[in-house]
């Protein structure tokens, strides 16, 4: 019988051969597997920013002004002689103005939301010269209560200069009520807020439905509305759209569903706040009007930014008060 010639290929070489060709096309197409999940992980990190920017306006997560921005600016509109702040920087006669409201009731509580010392001095001198300071209207935006009728302000808020500043007070004329309250979308949000610290939710709600009707897509058109003389261009208040960030907070703490619908407005009004910071200063400017669509806030001239609006932006972000208020309507 011949024997084997063991000097060919035998069956366990072919077996190996199989092997080492199966291996070697498995590590070809792991490589080109693994190349291919690098390259879309690359491309989707490409598109990370576009997914953000999307995610944006889906679902709305607009920038907030910097705290430590409008504390630094409310600070500096201090007045060391007279213990409380001016209303605004440039603008005569309200940079050479002390209003003890609206401005320093609400810069008082909005410096101790933004953590400065100031606070103390300020409240204190509202307690002790000016009974707290209150004129029954913004009361309720640090959770006082306020009376159910609204009046126009006295004509000469002057009551004394001191060091070169006029110190003014707004208070009501009683003589004056203000019968048309509710064409007016800051009036709208005291009336709601004072009917939530109440337990009245659902007047709440009819007020915040009549203030989204003001609402233009831009800002609110109310009867306060009105035309730049020299520009023709509309001209919208910031504090109004953080009255409406205030309320629509409130009212969802109360557990009110009104709201639900009403988001794009309320991702709005924040948008436009913060965009209505000053990078520099820190303080929020008053007004912002509209061209061809585009927002654009004005800084020049008359426009300016004040402590009033400031602090209402304060109070409206990064306060506990509109939770306070809420909370009141949901326990009642």
């Amino acid at each position: 019988m011949p024997r084997p010639d063991n000097t060919g290929p035998s069956a366990m070489d072919d077996a190996g051969l199989v092997f080492n060709t199966w291996c070697s096309k498995s590590v070809s197409l792991g490589v080109r597997v693994l190349r291919r999940a690098v390259a879309a992980a690359l491309f989707l990190l490409l598109l990370l920013p576009v997914f953000a920017v999307v995610f944006h306006y889906l679902h709305g997560n607009p920038g907030f002004p910097s705290r430590e921005g409008m504390r630094r600016f409310l600070e500096s509109q201090y007045v060391p002689g007279i213990g409380l702040l001016r209303a605004s920087t440039h603008t005569y006669p309200d940079n050479v103005t002390v209003y003890i409201a609206n401005d320093n009731v609400l810069a008082a509580k909005a410096l101790a939301v933004l953590g400065s010392p100031l606070s103390s001095r300020v409240q204190s001198v509202l307690d002790s010269e000016y009974g707290g300071g209150w004129n029954g209207k913004i009361d309720i935006l640090v959770g006082k209560s306020i009376p159910d009728m609204f009046y126009a302000p006295i004509n000469n808020s002057v009551i004394r200069w001191v060091d070169g500043y006029r110190i003014a007070w707004e208070r009501p004329d009683r003589s004056r009520p203000m019968k048309d309250w509710y064409m007016y979308s800051d009036l709208l949000v005291y009336r709601a807020l004072n009917s939530l610290l109440s337990g009245h939710l659902w007047d709440a709600e009819k007020c915040f439905l009549n203030l989204t009707k003001m609402w233009d897509g831009y800002g609110f058109h109310d009867n306060a509305f009105r035309i730049d003389d020299k520009t023709g261009l509309p001209v919208y208040y910031v504090y109004k759209c953080a009255l409406f960030v205030y309320l629509y907070k409130a009212l969802v703490y109360a557990g009110s569903t009104v709201v639900d619908e009403y988001n794009g407005i309320y991702r709005r009004c924040l948008d436009i706040i913060a965009h209505s910071q000053s990078p520099v200063y820190g303080g929020i400017y008053t007004s912002y009007t509209v061209e061809n669509g585009v927002v654009i806030v004005l800084k020049e001239g008359s426009y300016d930014m004040n402590t009033e609006t400031t602090s209402i932006v304060a109070l409206a972000l990064y306060s506990d008060y509109p939770k306070y208020i809420g909370r009141r309507a949901l326990e009642s």
